[in-house]
């Protein structure tokens, strides 16, 4: 089997692939802190290959701007998933190549075939302790610590090491949201699907279809996120797969509270709380950057006040048109 994501192709791992195998397997800074030793030559890599990558469901880690493997990653059945509806997440990926999300990349897909394609239930992951690259990757991705091992084998190292074990669920990995901020390209997408008359994804959010044209786009970003950039800011939701599935629009003023102005869901992805996870994602980001106090004003007949009544939000006022909600953070 093949998958394919924006950047690259995993698929089964061939004895051709030794001598790029090798010119990322040899380096020190790999294998070793991953629990295998460097390769130590070409005939190596292709001996590992043979017995160890060229199994069902691991994979290389192929660039599609060279069509050549720069890592590996699996779905694997040992100690820790021993069930049948159950794997462990494993990859590595070359020294060069740190740094620019492609093992996130990889594993997302990886993940929604586990889920999708395998109806796996669970999927563990883990890493040694001072592998801070993998542990940034597992808590990215959305997995959950379980326990910590002090005397854990490692037995292709000759040693023990202390291991940390994280877990994620089916449930966890179809409610997983991240909140990321628009490129300008995905800013445009996001006004397509509101002028769209067959998307309809905005469109009970703002009364009707809101026409569009792209050759007015331009000015439209230089406007609001360019000329407006200290005040208005954008956040889009993804889903585990990396689709767009809405946004939340705030600014702030001039003593940093946090007003909210748009929690909005596309069309197909409402009635499933994203909406909430959402807001709840920002709140925390808002208090890692120390703001102390978040806001939204909504009309007084709009249903989303049910969503932010229940992560936290106090009603402060009310006029006839509108409720004043707030949270202290």
């Amino acid at each position: 089997m093949t998958l394919e994501t924006e950047r690259l192709i995993l698929r089964p791992w061939e004895e051709a692939d030794a001598e790029e195998c090798y010119k990322y397997a040899k380096d020190p800074r790999v294998g070793p802190i991953a629990g295998w030793p460097v390769h130590i030559g070409v005939e190596n890599s292709r001996q590992v290959i043979r017995d160890v990558l060229m199994v069902p469901e691991t994979y290389a880690i192929v660039l599609k701007e060279t069509g050549l493997p720069v890592g590996s990653i699996g779905l694997h059945h040992n100690d820790l998933a021993e069930k049948e509806d159950e794997a462990e997440l494993g990859y590595w990926l070359g020294v060069p190549y740190w740094g620019q999300g492609l093992v996130p990349e990889a594993a997302k897909e990886l993940l929604r075939h586990a889920f999708e394609d395998l109806n796996l239930a669970r999927v563990w992951c883990g890493y040694y302790d001072g592998n801070e690259k993998s542990r940034r990757v597992q808590e990215k991705l959305g997995f959950k610590y379980q326990w910590t091992n002090d005397d854990v084998p490692v037995p292709q190292m000759g040693e023990r090491r202390k291991g940390h074990v994280n877990l994620m669920t089916r449930e966890e990995w179809e409610g997983f949201i991240t909140l990321y901020t628009p490129s300008m390209e995905e800013l445009w997408f996001r006004q397509q699907m509101m002028a769209d008359p067959e998307t309809m994804s905005y469109n009970h959010a703002w009364g009707g279809i809101i026409p569009f044209p792209k050759e007015k786009w331009h000015d439209w970003y230089d406007f609001w996120i360019v000329n407006h950039e200290s005040n208005r800011y954008y956040r889009y939701l993804k889903d585990n797969t990396g689709r767009f599935i809405g946004e939340i629009a705030y600014h702030y003023d001039s003593e940093r509270n946090l007003y909210v102005a748009d929690v909005i869901v596309h069309a197909p992805y409402r009635g499933k709380g994203y909406g909430g996870i959402g807001l709840d994602l920002l709140c925390r980001a808002a208090k890692q950057n120390g703001v102390k106090m978040l806001y939204d004003d909504i009309a007084i007949d709009n249903p989303a006040i049910t969503m932010f009544l229940k992560n936290g939000f106090v009603e402060e006022y009310r006029t006839d048109e509108i409720i004043m909600l707030k949270k202290e953070l």
